[in-house]
């Protein structure tokens, strides 16, 4: 019992050890991108630590089995590199007594990654998207972040706003427009106005500002030519032209759903396939860890966990390509179970490999 707790709390510790830190490194490009949309005035800065919530269980059910599977590789490596898991090969323990003890390990971080894949990760997907379709759904004010030029539109926008965010003022609105000629080029149109109201206009729509006391100027490249009109009310219409995707996300689809759609749409067994993938993959790469943790002392425990990440990212990849594939009908969902198939058979091949003796003298 003792040795028994002793290597799961290795395993686990270094498995969710090495979990956190690829998250951070993995997460570090998304948050950067989510920064950028708060930024523009895309999605509310109060509502990123929400998406950034519902986006982690879609990066956890990859990185839990690669954390898992580094995690063996570092602990056990330490093993044979402190000579234990020699001293337990004299007492009579063999590796079908270390695979049984590290199975409640292996099953746990398999339980976590079927409620990532198969439940948390679509309802987080789900959530992520209806967060973005209200944003994308705000009146053209909430999206406008004051004191700094942002793209509305077709438009770039500049303005100031009251502190009840109900005025625009000091307005400059910059639009770009092709002329049906294409010697004369482009035209600049710049509208400046002192404020502007939001207004719902009968034939514009509810997204219509009303602009007050300002100029509009039409200009040319290359040309000292130009129109001032001068005005005292001009509507116009600002919409952000992203609007949410049309369509069945199948990844946000609950997995019950998902199964029944699987028979109909091919796209349904693809994302199936894919993430029961995830959950049949922790067993395999657990197997697979056993051999490729054993190092000589003199090699060190890092020697093959180059190659081991390498033969990971292969079985990933190939998942991907399967369902690549049949998503577009060249290939049956049975070719997730050949994957699978393949590297289970590697993983035997490799465990029950015996190394070769220099023959005696």
């Amino acid at each position: 019992m003792i040795i028994r707790r002793y290597l799961a709390t290795q395993v686990l510790a270094t498995s969710f050890a090495v979990a956190g830190l690829l998250t951070v490194i993995l997460m570090s490009s998304r948050v950067i991108q989510f920064f950028e949309k708060a930024a523009n005035g895309k999605i509310a800065v109060d509502l990123l630590t929400a998406v950034l919530w519902y986006r982690l269980p879609g990066f956890l059910e990859l990185i839990l089995p690669l954390g898992l599977f580094i995690g063996l590789l570092l602990a056990l490596g330490r093993l044979y590199l402190d000579n234990e898991i020699a001293v337990l090969a004299a007492a009579g323990i063999g590796p079908q007594h270390l695979m049984r003890w590290l199975l409640p390990s292996m099953l746990f971080v398999m339980g976590l990654t079927a409620l990532m894949a198969l439940w948390w990760s679509p309802s987080g997907v789900a959530e992520s998207n209806r967060i973005y379709a209200e944003q994308a759904n705000r009146s053209t004010f909430e999206l406008i972040q004051p004191g700094r030029f942002q793209r509305v539109g077709e438009r770039m926008l500049y303005a100031d706003l009251s502190p009840d965010r109900s005025v625009l003022r000091s307005v400059v609105l910059l639009e770009t427009r092709a002329e049906n000629d294409q010697a004369t080029g482009e035209r600049q149109v710049i509208v400046r106005a002192r404020e502007g109201r939001r207004v719902n206009d009968p034939i514009l729509g509810p997204d219509t500002v009303e602009l007050r006391n300002g100029e509009r100027w039409l200009l040319r490249a290359g040309s000292a030519d130009y129109q001032r009109v001068a005005f005292e009310s001009y509507r116009l219409r600002l919409k952000q032209t992203e609007t949410p995707v049309a369509g069945k996300d199948l990844s946000a689809l609950s997995t019950p759903a998902l199964w029944q759609e699987r028979t109909n749409s091919p796209m349904a067994a693809a994302e199936w396939g894919w993430r029961t993938s995830l959950v049949f993959m922790v067993p395999i790469i657990a197997l697979l860890a056993l051999p490729l943790a054993k190092v000589n002392p003199r090699q060190g425990r890092y020697l093959k966990l180059l190659p081991a990440i390498v033969l990971y990212l292969s079985y990933v990849v190939l998942l991907a390509a399967v369902k690549n594939g049949v998503e577009k009908e060249s290939l049956r969902s049975s070719a997730y179970w050949a994957v699978h198939g393949l590297y289970l058979f590697l993983a035997l091949v490799m465990l029950h490999g015996k190394p070769r003796r220099s023959a005696s003298k």
